[in-house]
């Protein structure tokens, strides 16, 4: 268990109604530490409640498998974790997370490579275990704050009526990993952040509420990953390279992040079923096959892990704002609410997002009433709205007999236009960078210079194909 050490003066607190004035947070992933740290500035105690024994150091655990493959806290994300977290930049570059320019790239798009240029966005690039361990340390001496690992929660707890959540049912883990019987944890306020895993539908469903609409977009897309150490002379490439995906032709793709420790994390990606093996000979047969000299680096670099797979990477989402039973002192966020295809690194930043609604919804501090979580509820819904809109566009494409509408149809054409602008144009690579890292919306594209470099660039690209380069290195 990790226990609340001295932390640093916080706001005064205001007085909650409930059950006191403890707050329970569900999962000590990304989404529920950034929850804890907002939630510190108001209620006197926030349990965490984690299933996963949480490892000291920067460690792999069960309960987050995607780990192991590349993440990127896009900017939007970092500058929000900056803002809970004042110096946790300097921090994670201080454990050897190399910050670089994202304009200085290689990167190969479906009708040819961006042009590497500065562009003022910068981020960090750590592994996700050291980037978490770094956030639950901070988050760990709060005041006021416990993270209790080895626990696992079993149910909602809800006052006489059924209105209103009063609490959780938990479980600790106990000696030759059995489960202890489940006991009552009240709280004022309980956050949903256990992840892709959360039970919460079936909860509800289980006290009576009304099923809640799920969408699920699934690409198909598989991963397989592997960690290199990049000897001296590498050291001079690009902190990151990838070769994207796109539908229905080019299956196949890659991220390849320097990382903390000078190595690269390597994660080939495969879409539409085409997913990478996790054998030698195949993994590396199939990096061959990019179009990208992938595997031509890959020869200069000793691995330095095992090839881990993962093929959890449908879309998903859940419509909670649309509830009109949703009870009071609930409410939930990140993964738990919406799921990303983790290809477009929009998880953790999204989440960042979500804290700061959460803080707006606690800044009072006595209104948590079902009015106001089923309102809380609605500005995550349109805080995930044009990222999901992002991510599926184009994930749409791998599924399988979908049918198109018509504003489907126009979606994708006018995001065909605008990623054949993106080669030999730094102004549109740069817009690109700037949607892509959350920093603007998909509407600061149709200005009249954006419009314009689109139309230029159709009538540049008339004799390349998207099949063309596909087939050009088919494997």
């Amino acid at each position: 268990m990790l226990r609340a050490r001295p932390g640093p003066v916080r706001r005064p607190r205001r007085t909650t109604d409930g059950d006191g004035e403890t707050a329970v947070v569900i999962g000590a992933g990304i989404s529920g530490l950034l929850a804890a740290r907002v939630l510190a500035d108001v209620f006197d105690r926030v349990l965490v409640l984690e299933r996963d024994a949480l490892p000291d150091g920067p460690e792999f655990r069960p309960g987050v498998p995607q780990a192991r493959h590349a993440h990127v806290l896009l900017a939007r994300g970092q500058s929000i974790c900056e803002e809970l977290f004042p110096g946790l930049s300097a921090e994670l570059e201080a454990a050897g997370a190399p910050p670089f320019d994202t304009g200085y790239t290689d990167i190969l798009f479906p009708h040819g490579p961006a042009e590497p240029s500065p562009c003022g966005i910068s981020v960090l690039m750590a592994s996700r275990p050291l980037l978490e361990t770094h956030i639950r340390r901070r988050v760990t001496a709060l005041n006021g704050v416990v993270i209790q690992d080895a626990t696992r929660v079993t149910g909602l707890s809800f006052d006489d009526c059924g209105a209103r959540v009063r609490g959780v049912r938990a479980a600790g883990r106990g000696p030759g990993h059995t489960w202890k019987d489940d006991a009552a944890v009240a709280a004022a306020l309980v956050v949903d952040a256990s992840g892709r895993a959360s039970k919460l539908a079936q909860w509800l469903r289980a006290a009576g509420r009304q099923d809640t609409q799920e969408t699920v977009v699934d690409p198909r897309v598989g991963y397989a990953s592997r960690i290199y150490d990049v000897p001296e002379q590498r050291r001079g490439d690009p902190a990151f390279s990838g070769e994207l995906l796109y539908a229905p032709r080019l299956t196949r793709g890659y991220g390849a992040l320097r990382i903390e420790g000078d190595r690269l994390l390597v994660t080939l990606q495969g879409a539409g079923g085409d997913r990478p093996p996790r054998d030698e000979e195949g993994f590396t047969a199939f990096a061959r096959s990019l179009r990208s000299p992938l595997q031509s680096v890959l020869d200069d670099l000793s691995p330095a892990s095992a090839i881990y797979q993962f093929t959890r990477t449908s879309n998903r989402k859940v419509a909670y704002h649309t509830m009109r039973d949703w009870p009071g002192g609930l409410v939930a966020i990140g993964d738990s609410v919406c799921t990303f295809n983790p290809l477009y690194a929009h998880g953790m930043s999204v989440a960042a997002m979500e804290a700061l609604v959460l803080r707006q919804l606690v800044a009072d501090g006595r209104d948590l009433s079902s009015a106001r979580c089923r309102q809380f509820q609605r500005r995550v819904a349109r805080t995930i709205a044009w990222p999901w809109l992002l991510a599926t566009q184009s994930d749409r494409g791998w599924q399988e007999d979908h049918q198109p509408g018509h504003t489907e149809r126009a979606a994708h054409w006018f995001l065909d236009q605008w990623i054949r602008a993106i080669p030999g144009d730094p102004m549109m690579y740069h817009r690109f960078l700037r949607v892509a890292h959350l920093l603007a919306g998909p509407a600061s594209l149709l200005c009249p210079s954006t419009l314009a470099a689109m139309f230029r660039s159709r009538s540049r690209s008339e004799g390349l194909s998207v099949h063309d380069s596909a087939e050009s290195k088919a494997p």
